[in-house]
């Protein structure tokens, strides 16, 4: 029998991927039989892998799905890689100048052998986990599953009162079930990993245990473990998976993690681990007046608790939940840097949730051995530079090469640093961290630039993924993506060495700044090209030619009357082009835009779009329209996390912004949100705010500052007077306050 096939690039990267029956179903698949805020309840059977419930502590995830007697368990841990490229690889001709004179002369053979096919022709790839099958007891059967996204704990109805749950412990490397007593399981190993030519794995079952410990090609091994024990009305079973790089025998430290787990027992764990969920999920607030939206955002931020710990590594395309469905995962569950990884931790800022946004921050910076190997391998650099496409090491796995081996990857990655002092005001991390890791960066993109005309220019310069992987997606000057790029860094540098009292450095960045070429407008439209010549005229999935406006903000509708129709215009046109070349995330990468562009209905459309059409039964975003109602032209259902987190990041910015030190309280609701909330948001200066609107209008502001400072406020009621438990002043169409470190002030309305 013939099967559906499916052809996507992700990031310049062709990957085909068999569509089942079920996933080319034309119904909408996310049901939920009551909606909740902060749950999820999905009616039996569950058939897939990627409509499974979601659980994991940063490092260990899994997917719990079934029906009938049959429950299973998904499991994945996130630094599960295979690293090893292929010859092509390895070859000492696999370099910016090979790459230069392959574009000049056409050559389309070189081209690909030592760039796209390092990424197809390799072994490297994450590893799939293991699945774990418990089939319970005649008389049980799977009803319904419900996840409380508070406590991080799912449940299993199973009729007659009967139950099965499961957490991720938040504090101790194990996994608890209690499951029915007779309960019998079956550990499997995926068939998959035959394909990478490992030794076969030792297993072992007996009478209270499960395992297999797995050697691989490069020395890792690792171990799944499943230990059972009696109790009085429930088998209590825990799951521990380990690797070599924790301990020489995994078997053991696994056995050892979970026989703990068994003997501090279900109650204390579990309070232990509600306890973090309670002080992750209490950080900041949002009331959203649409109730599926609600669910979502809350939904997104579990998803930042269970799939993203400072001391594990970040998340990849499909963070700790890797696809079980019998084959190696879709694009080697790889690290893309041309938009994935960014925009997967392009909310955390806002919603106070440190604790998962630094695996990312700390993952970058402890990679920069590796990207100056990189640097000095590929552009014959001293200092570093970051893949387009990389392995858990930050090895540059290749693909297309006009993102792959991008010239500014790095400069987008660095924004979160800069985000991360400019809400923090930590100025140890700016010191020791994001200034010296940013400035070297940069130096090497300078580094790989020409002067002409008195303006810097790149050797090579693209819009990801404009033109796919033609030769044609190699585009003249700096496209606006580049650009963009290199004007925020640029001058993010200036700010930075200002701030720490490095005046020749500022200098040197500003000199540089002043070299920068302008961002190309296409003057008979007034909106931003793609680069000089070519705009941006048909529907196109991603928006790289208006990162100056969102997330970079360098662009913004405040500084003039010119710029403010430039970002309208643009944001306009990429909407108006219509959606049938967008996938998933474009639609909440757009929502984002139009918060900035201040297009409050189109923000609130596309996220109800979004949320409608391009998620599973779990709320995972699958890329393409899973209602096949006209919204896209892509109908598939590759999973990657990235548009969830422009989600989130979308509510965000309709509801605070303050990028240039300003706050904006609701500068982008809908007229029909006539009722919402949020408690402590973050913004730049170290900053807390909450806001209450109500019957269409701000009705309360409170704002917390930890370092003291200058707060400036845009008025955000209106000609309505309101009175302020602090002294205020209005200047420059501002409410300015001064504040000491830990002080708040409150403004109410008086209506």
């Amino acid at each position: 029998m013939l099967k559906a096939i499916s052809t996507y690039s992700l990031a310049g990267v062709l990957c085909t991927l068999p569509l089942s029956a079920e996933s080319m179903q034309t119904s909408p698949e996310r049901i939920q039989d009551t909606l909740r805020e902060d749950s999820m309840s999905l009616p039996a059977p569950i058939q897939r892998w990627d409509n499974a419930l979601p659980l994991g502590n940063g490092l260990t995830g899994g997917l719990l799905w079934g029906e009938g007697r049959e429950l299973r368990l998904s499991l994945d841990r996130g630094d599960l890689w295979d690293e090893r490229g292929n010859d092509a690889s390895k070859d000492p001709k696999r370099n910016l100048q090979t790459l230069l004179e392959s574009i000049e002369n056409k050559d389309g053979k070189t081209f690909s052998r030592l760039f796209d096919q390092t990424y197809n022709g390799s072994p490297w790839t994450k590893i799939p986990g293991a699945r774990l099958v418990m089939t319970l007891p005649e008389g049980n059967a799977a009803e319904n599953f419900h996840l409380d996204f508070e406590k991080a704990l799912a449940t299993v109805d199973l009729g007659k009162k009967q139950q099965a749950q499961a957490f991720f412990s938040a504090t101790k490397p194990v996994i608890l079930l209690k499951l029915p007593l007779g309960t019998e399981f079956n550990l499997i190993r995926p068939q998959s990993i035959d394909k990478l030519g490992y030794p076969a794995p030792t297993t072992k079952t007996s009478t209270n245990e499960a395992f297999f410990t797995q050697q691989t090609a490069e020395g890792l091994e690792y171990t799944f473990c499943v230990r059972w024990l009696e109790q009085e009305d429930h088998l209590l079973t825990a799951i521990a998976i380990t690797t070599n790089q924790e301990s020489s025998h995994s078997l053991a430290l696994a056995r050892k993690y979970a026989m703990a787990g068994l003997t501090t027992g279900w109650d204390e764990l579990l309070d232990e681990h509600r306890q973090w969920w309670d002080k992750f999920y209490n950080q900041s607030e949002v009331s959203i007046p649409q109730p599926r939206l609600q669910n979502h955002y809350n939904l997104v931020k579990y998803y930042y608790g269970s799939a993203s710990r400072a001391d594990a590594p970040p998340m990849p395309l499909q963070g700790v939940w890797t696809a079980d469905e019998g084959s190696l995962p879709p694009w080697k569950g790889d690290y893309h840097n041309d938009l994935n990884t960014q925009m997967n931790y392009v909310a955390w800022q806002a919603a106070g949730l440190e604790e998962s946004g630094m695996s990312y921050i700390n993952y970058y910076v402890d990679r920069m051995e590796q990207f100056r190997k990189y640097g000095k391998e590929f552009f014959g650099l001293d200092t570093a530079m970051v893949p387009g496409v990389m392995t858990l090491k930050g090895q540059a796995m290749g693909g297309w090469p006009q993102y792959a081996m991008s010239m500014t990857a790095g400069l987008w990655n660095g924004h979160a640093l800069y985000q991360h002092w400019k809400v923090s005001q930590d100025r140890a991390f700016l010191e020791k961290t994001a200034y010296p890791w940013l400035a070297e960066i940069m130096s090497s993109v300078i580094a790989l630039t020409n002067e002409k005309d008195g303006k810097l220019y790149l050797k090579l310069s693209t819009s990801p993924e404009w033109n796919n992987g033609s030769f044609n997606a190699y585009l003249k000057g700096n496209s606006n993506f580049d650009q963009a790029l290199l004007s925020w860094g640029l001058g993010a540098l200036q700010e930075m060495a200002e701030e720490l009292e490095k005046k020749q450095d500022a200098q040197k960045w500003a000199s540089y700044l002043a070299k920068m070429p302008s961002l190309q407008v296409d003057s008979e439209t007034q909106t931003l090209e793609v680069a000089r010549g070519i705009p941006f005229e048909h529907s196109h999935r991603h928006f790289s030619h208006t990162l100056a406006i969102h997330p970079l903000g360098i662009l913004n509708i405040e500084q003039g009357p010119k710029q403010k129709a430039l970002v309208r215009n643009s944001v306009r046109q990429l909407i108006d082009n219509g959606s049938s070349a967008w996938t998933g995330y474009s639609f909440t990468w757009a929502a984002s835009l139009a918060a900035r562009a201040g297009f409050p209905e189109d923000a609130a459309r596309l996220l109800t779009d979004f949320e409608r059409a391009f998620v599973t039964r779990n709320g995972f975003h699958v890329n393409g329209d899973q209602t096949k109602s006209g919204l896209s032209g892509f109908t598939y259902r590759p999973f990657t996390l990235e548009g969830n987190f422009l989600f989130m990041d979308a509510v965000q910015e309709m509801y605070l912004q303050s990028w240039g030190e300003t706050l904006r309280i609701f500068p982008s609701v809908p007229a029909d949100w006539k009722d919402c909330s949020f408690r402590d948001l973050r913004a730049e200066g170290g900053l807390k705010v909450s806001a209450t609107r109500k019957d269409g209008m701000t009705r309360s502001v409170t704002i917390s500052s930890k370092h003291g400072g200058q707060v400036n406020l845009r008025n955000p009621f209106g000609k309505d007077p309101y009175q302020s438990s602090r002294p205020i002043k209005t200047k420059d169409g501002l409410l300015v306050a001064t504040l000491k470190a830990g002080e708040s002030i409150t403004l109410t309305s008086k209506h």
